[in-house]
């Protein structure tokens, strides 16, 4: 069935290379578990925090194997690094502030080497970028990593129990849906990429009138739909539903052409509800998350994250990148707030790694690649409902998650929606 699907996705994306399945392997690893952890049925969620600094050498191996063959594909097709940097500047900035911030690091290999890895996801952005149909190549990473994953989740959670969940709690006893992941959150953020993709994509066709393959993309988007219900990843669900939502809308010109108006609506309901609430002291937000299953607290969330900011050591430039939990620090928060690897907040993450530099950092790149989007969204280009949508997915998310610069899916698809190349001019 997976063979019959990935042929009839040949044959309809003519313009996609066999060089996406390069693309597709490295997203698949970040959207599941690690390559090893296939070949041991282990916890993934208990890890030993000494294994976190020293990483996996055939993780290591098959990340700088796919790294470097991505490469390959880049210097074949005549990538040139100065129109990389001239059209992506703050990108290109952001990440040569966390370069430079190896030399403050307290570890400066464990930087240097998940920087390295990270790296990975604008090498795998430009493979896509630098296709014939760069489109097409993007929606053909993305449904085929969705018709591997989504349907082989399923599969474990119903009838692999040994592989498909964990069992976590103070008492051991709560069962957690992962799927392939790691993680409820993980596997939440994977059906959420997935629902919105395969949603594009439907879109894409229904609006070109294509035939395509209807039966099997809205399959796909109905188990990423079960796996959002039954996942418990609250972010990832109200994301999905808000991504698709706004997909719909921007496939409809009138909402293209009048985005601007639909933004100031946004705003004027979240100024709204900041009134009602210190006016007449309505905790509206209150009310909705516990209407919804979850505390004031976020699940304990905010009551971590001051704990966190005091084993900051550099307000200014912050751990390193991806440096924060490492080291004796990395022990020292697994004793002070339990087993977790994550600030599930990606502004205070960026923050702890790259200080107040990082968050202002970050936060151009996420204007520059809001500008450029909607430019694009408003233009009518095939890729703008779905770079916009993303890129505010990812915004959204990152309040009570964490994706920025993560080892997640979410955080590939956003490079992708931040990033432009276009291919210099042949002079003649």
């Amino acid at each position: 069935m997976l063979l019959w699907l990935y042929r009839r996705e040949g044959i309809e994306r003519v313009g996609v290379s066999a060089a996406i399945w390069i693309a597709v392997a490295w997203v698949v690893i970040y959207a599941s578990r690690p390559v090893t952890e296939w070949f041991s049925q282990s916890n993934g969620n208990s890890v030993a925090v000494s294994s976190s600094d020293e990483g996996n050498q055939i993780e290591a191996v098959v990340s700088l194997s796919l790294i470097l063959t991505g490469l390959m594909v880049l210097l074949m097709r005549g990538v040139r690094l100065s129109v990389i940097i001239r059209n992506n500047g703050w990108l290109f900035v952001c990440y040569l502030f966390w370069f430079v911030s190896i030399v403050w690091s307290d570890y400066p290999i464990i930087t240097f080497k998940r920087l390295f890895k990270d790296l990975g996801n604008v090498v795998m952005v430009l493979v896509v970028l630098t296709e014939r149909d760069s489109v097409e190549s993007i929606k053909a990473v993305c449904t085929r990593v969705a018709y591997l994953c989504i349907p082989l989740s399923v599969i474990l959670i119903r009838y692999f129990p040994e592989w498909g969940r964990f069992y976590a709690g103070y008492s051991g006893n709560e069962v957690m849906w992962v799927g392939v992941a790691t993680h409820k959150n993980t596997l939440g953020a994977l059906a959420m990429v997935g629902a919105l993709f395969l949603l594009w994509d439907l879109l894409g066709l229904q609006s070109a009138n294509k035939r395509g393959n209807y039966v099997a993309r809205a399959f796909v988007l109905a188990m990423c739909w079960y796996l959002l219900l039954i996942a418990n990843s609250l972010t990832s669900l109200l994301c999905a539903i808000l991504g698709s939502l706004l997909l719909i809308a921007f496939d409809n010109s009138v909402f293209r052409e009048n985005i601007g108006r639909l933004e100031m609506c946004g705003i004027g309901v979240v100024i709204l509800v900041i009134i009602s609430n210190s006016v007449f002291d309505l905790n509206l937000q209150e009310e909705f998350l516990l209407g919804v299953g979850r505390d004031a607290t976020l699940t304990t969330r905010t009551d971590i994250w001051p704990i966190l900011a005091s084993f900051q050591d550099n307000s200014i430039v912050g751990a390193g990148f991806n440096t924060f939990w490492a080291g004796t620090r990395l022990r020292l928060l697994h004793e002070t707030v339990g087993g977790i690897i994550q600030a599930h907040n990606g502004y205070l993450e960026t923050y702890l790694n790259g200080g107040a530099i990082g968050v202002a950092l970050l936060v151009a790149v996420l204007l520059a690649g809001y500008r450029r989007t909607r430019k694009l969204l408003e233009k009518d280009r095939a890729d703008g409902s779905i770079r916009y949508v993303i890129l505010f997915i990812a915004i959204v998310y990152n309040f009570s998650e964490a994706s920025f610069n993560k080892a997640s899916i979410l955080w590939p698809v956003t490079v992708f929606a931040l990033m432009e190349y276009h291919k210099p001019s042949m002079s003649r």
